[in-house]
């Protein structure tokens, strides 16, 4: 029997009808009928978090490919247009790649995270750091002209304390940037509850274009770009391994075995660099793109935001 506090109440918008979401209730997923987010239900523990995000190895810098650096300058490029007091902080930055490039183009570089190893690296590559939970009066009174978030809101179950973190630390029309796994990518119609995005401690929240735009509305942002791009090949052609679980029917962290992951990381490498080697490639990736986002079926949400009040 599982022992965890519940959630009784949709975190985005508060409603108190909720049902489980059908085919996910082994998951403890439940989906609510006003705003149609979908959350698990368990608040995990201090401990559970601690052990999950302490795990996590900062030793080294492991390196990033060509098609990220050239990813992140497109970005920074777009963000030059909001440059005013020059300061831009990276919510849960990991080892800090983003920044170094921004750094390198001299916007003055903040960011946070929970682990202390990523903490000292970062603060190593001259990122001004902030460690632990997040809360609105971090970084004194700093205000940003570009706030991003990649991969971070799926983490936490209490969303409306991020945003208002977000809007706090935002100057006057600035811009805030978040990336996050989509709930409605095509891939999740396929693996149905083997979802690999479905992973407690570590995500909690599960967004659409319609929740995470329900989202900004209800804490003051403007949403300039809803977005939904990219599809992992390799997990289209490879089927997903049968999720293993532990006796409190919690998802394992060693939910697939070496030979599957060999697999699908090979297929997945593949698929990536023919599309992104050649022309037609390119051209394919570009059209894919398009159809994914205009039926909301990429992996991966991409939203701008800016501050309206």
């Amino acid at each position: 029997m599982d022992t965890h506090t519940k959630l009784v109440e949709c975190p985005v918008c508060k409603n108190i009808d909720l049902s489980d979401l059908n085919g996910y209730q082994k998951l403890y997923l439940l989906k609510c009928s006003q705003c149609n987010f979908v959350f698990d239900q368990r608040v995990p523990t201090s401990k559970e978090l601690s052990d999950h995000y302490n795990a996590y190895k900062y030793s080294h810098l492991s390196p990033i490919t060509k098609e990220t650096v050239i990813s992140f300058n497109k970005l920074l490029d777009y963000f030059e247009q909001y440059r005013d007091l020059g300061n831009m902080l990276d919510l849960s930055c990991g080892q800090g790649d983003f920044l170094a490039e921004a750094k390198k183009r001299n916007w003055n570089v903040y960011g946070t995270e929970y682990s202390e190893a990523a903490t000292l690296l970062c603060t190593e590559r001259g990122i001004k750091m902030h460690q632990g939970d997040l809360s609105t009066n971090i970084f004194n009174n700093i205000k940003f002209d570009v706030i991003t978030s990649f991969e971070v809101i799926e983490h936490i179950n209490n969303p409306h304390e991020f945003m208002s973190l977000t809007k706090n630390k935002l100057r006057a029309k600035g811009i805030a940037y978040c990336t996050t796994p989509n709930f409605n990518s095509l891939l999740r119609y396929f693996e149905k509850d083997k979802f690999m995005m479905i992973n407690f401690p570590e995500h909690l929240s599960y967004y659409t274009k319609a929740s995470i735009r329900h989202l900004g509305r209800e804490n003051n942002f403007k949403a300039l770009s809803v977005k939904t791009t990219g599809i992992d090949i390799g997990r289209l052609l490879i089927k997903p391994q049968s999720t293993l679980r532990d006796e409190n029917q919690t998802i394992s962290k060693d939910k697939e075995t070496a030979s599957y992951r060999k697999r699908y990381e090979g297929v997945s490498e593949n698929a990536r660099k023919m599309m992104s080697s050649n022309l037609a490639g390119s051209l394919i990736k570009g059209v894919l793109n398009y159809f994914l986002n205009i039926f909301g079926l990429g992996d991966t949400l991409k939203v701008f935001w800016i501050k309206s009040k």
